[in-house]
């Protein structure tokens, strides 16, 4: 019963490194940012600092 435990949570702490591995790789190989793209802003004066918000919302 111990030993069937055990290699469950062995196993389990393995898909997790795996998975913890795959998204670091993922972190680094971006591919859903292909190009930047420029966004306007506009400035809106708030009570302390300027606040700045994308054009059009």
């Amino acid at each position: 019963m111990r030993s069937t435990f055990a290699l469950g949570i062995v196993l389990l702490s393995g898909m997790l490194l795996l998975n913890s591995g795959i998204e670091v790789y993922r972190c680094f190989v971006p591919k859903q940012i292909s190009e930047p793209q420029s966004a306007r802003l506009v400035r809106i004066e708030g009570k302390n600092c300027p606040l700045y918000y994308p054009e059009g919302q």
